[in-house]
């Protein structure tokens, strides 16, 4: 898959990251949720975490400070949700910069006069999905690629301007939503390490290196108005749920539409429409829990190799999933086959066949005030490899304090290819009150 740069359109300033640092910490004496006239405030997410580059020739270090509020209330068949959040990111050495930015999280009106209806109006959060890390069905919502993969998925979704309507029968759900306000992905900052594109050296992620790219020049997108939406029917069976979904849709992740010109090649930003049909299932058996998740995309943006075309093919997706709690019951694995092939029979710069082995082991300790976690994705047909290993101290009530690294390595067209210069080892402090 291709990607592009481009600034959010979110107000931000610059500042010094130590500093908006010690803002969040001070944050802390927003002490719990507080009731006053009815509305609760509260902290969503307080984090602050540095990171030292263990050998990469542009960078150095790591900081990224992050405070998210919100506040609840209601009357009668009527709620509502007010939150923002602040960012912090800095990075030191030959490509440093220091960047600060405000963002909306959920802000939504929402009516529910009966015990089968609600409808919600607003920006807010719409995940789509059961499988983990990688879900073919997860279309509506808007990407958070700032810190690449290290955060989960949950993490690494924002909200979107939607109107959501939900059905809730006997055993069953219907959720329709309407993105009318288009907004993209946040992305990297240019001389961020998780940029996706490397005009400097020629890469681009999922395509690897491309001598044409050195010296590229980037556009941003046309004017694209209107997100799309999408239907989601879910069920539970006789020992099993299930669900099928039927999406159009503009990808919030931009693709790259190059063209040559005299001066050089030229990167266009672009957020293809696609239709996606889905089909999901879950269920217990063995003692596992079973994830499935399939789904046929109409219009795959790609790419041809010598003349740069732009083009779009159906693609199909797979990912079979397994959740257990192994030996004492206490530590919890989780696994996660996906597979996906685009159906073309052009020689495209696009990666068109993937499969990749994704997981989880977690395991508490010491009466569950430590914790090891140890997440990782490994391609099978093309080297392609990541590792989270963390330990977590989790003894004071709110308050997660934690050690880990993240390690890549892969062919140059992967994912741990492209970012195999970021190794890294992570220290960091979070917390909700």
């Amino acid at each position: 898959m291709l990607f592009t740069i481009a600034s959010p359109i979110r107000p931000a300033c610059r500042l010094n990251p130590l500093v908006v640092a010690a803002l969040v910490t001070a944050g802390c004496a927003m002490t719990g949720a507080v009731q006053a006239q009815g509305v609760e405030t509260r902290l969503d997410l307080v984090r602050v975490e540095a990171a030292g580059l263990i050998d990469h020739p542009d960078a150095k270090a790591l900081l990224d400070a992050r405070l998210a509020a919100s506040a609840e209330g209601g009357s009668g068949d009527w709620t509502y949700r007010l939150g923002a959040q602040l960012d912090a990111q800095g990075q030191t050495g030959d490509r440093d910069f220091d960047k600060v930015s405000l963002d909306y999280t959920e802000n939504y009106l929402r009516w529910a006069g009966s015990d089968t209806m609600q409808v919600t109006v607003g920006t807010q959060k719409v995940l789509w999905g059961r499988v983990d890390e990688v879900s073919p069905i997860d279309r509506l919502s808007r990407a958070d690629l700032t810190r690449g993969m290290l955060d989960r998925l949950p993490q690494r979704r924002r909200a979107v301007p939607a109107i959501r309507g939900e059905y809730f029968g006997d055993g069953m759900k219907l959720d329709a939503v309407l993105v009318p306000v288009f907004d993209e992905a946040v992305l990297p900052e240019a001389e961020s390490i998780w940029n996706p594109i490397d005009t400097v050296r020629g890469r681009m992620l999922g395509v690897g290196s491309m001598p044409a790219l050195v010296g590229a020049r980037v556009e941003g997108p046309a004017d694209e108005k209107v997100g799309g939406g999408g239907l989601r029917y879910t069920a539970e069976g006789d020992g099993f749920d299930y669900g099928f979904s039927v999406q159009r849709s503009r990808q919030s992740m931009p693709y790259y539409r190059m063209s040559a010109t005299p001066s050089g090649v030229v990167l266009r930003e672009t957020h293809p429409w696609s239709t996606v049909v889905g089909a999901e299932l879950e269920a217990q058996q063995w003692g596992a829990t079973w994830r499935m998740e399939a789904a046929w995309s109409s219009d795959v943006p790609l790419t041809t190799a010598q003349t740069f075309q732009y083009r779009t093919d159906p693609g199909y997706d797979l990912v079979v999933g397994s959740e257990f709690f192994p030996g004492d019951a206490e530590t919890r694995v989780t696994l996660q086959m996906a597979m996906h092939k685009t159906a073309t029979d052009h020689d495209v710069v696009d990666r068109t066949t993937q499969y990749a082995l994704t997981g989880e082991v977690e395991h508490p300790f010491a009466e569950g005030q430590w914790q090891i976690n140890f997440r990782f994705a490994q391609g099978l047909k093309d080297k392609d490899s990541y590792l989270n290993p963390q330990l977590t101290y989790k003894g004071i009530d709110q308050h997660e304090f934690y050690l880990g690294a993240h390690l890549f390595s892969g062919d140059e067209d992967t994912m741990g290819g492209f970012y195999r210069d970021n190794d890294m080892v992570t220290v960091g402090w979070r917390a909700r009150f």
